[in-house]
């Protein structure tokens, strides 16, 4: 499994910390064991994006960290993945949807409170791709917290709301990706 930065889980306590991070870390990215009332909801933003056009596809660069994204959730049984209906979100997901034979379901990014509402009713096991305005925001809404979008410089956070019988845990992790030199001349 590809390395991941494992950052400060926003719902502990300082003192717990150090409890709670080798036991989070071991099953940072394994779901396979989806008991009832049990899921985890993935949230990150598309990969880079070109910035000539208006809905612009994924760079190179972009296109290779979507194919990372497949490797890294691969030990994640998905029931559903979900994407803003651009280029750059779809074409993100598209690696992991290939990879679990799934179907990429749009939802409306202006329609965060809903969606979420949507996801929590379904009780399922989902990867959500969006943007930087509309990721962390999700993942608050999801976790019972309030977060802010975040820069358009990056693109490597995974966010993941774990879920056990209504209660949430919020994680925050970083993708280990370095773009191949070939591809950063986009």
């Amino acid at each position: 499994m590809p390395s991941l930065k494992l950052l400060k889980p926003a719902t502990m306590l300082a003192g717990l910390l150090a409890i709670y991070l080798p036991i989070h870390t071991s099953l940072a990215f394994n779901d396979k064991a989806n008991n009832e009332n049990e899921y985890s909801i993935y949230l990150i933003r598309h990969a880079e994006k070109k910035t000539d056009k208006t809905n612009p596809d994924l760079t190179r660069c972009g296109h290779s960290r979507a194919r990372q994204y497949a490797m890294d959730f691969n030990d994640v049984s998905f029931n559903a993945i979900y994407s803003s209906d651009y280029k750059r979100t779809v074409n993100t997901a598209k690696p992991v949807a290939e990879s679990k034979e799934l179907a990429i379901t749009h939802y409306d990014p202006r329609q965060l409170k809903t969606f979420s509402e949507q996801l929590i009713k379904q009780e399922q096991t989902a990867l959500v791709v969006g943007h930087s305005n509309t990721t962390a925001v999700l993942a608050g809404m999801l976790s019972g917290q309030e977060l802010s979008e975040f820069s358009e410089s990056e693109y490597d956070r995974i966010y993941r709301v774990e879920i056990k019988g209504g209660q949430s845990i919020l994680t925050l992790t970083r993708q280990e990706f370095t773009c191949p030199l070939e591809h950063r001349k986009d």
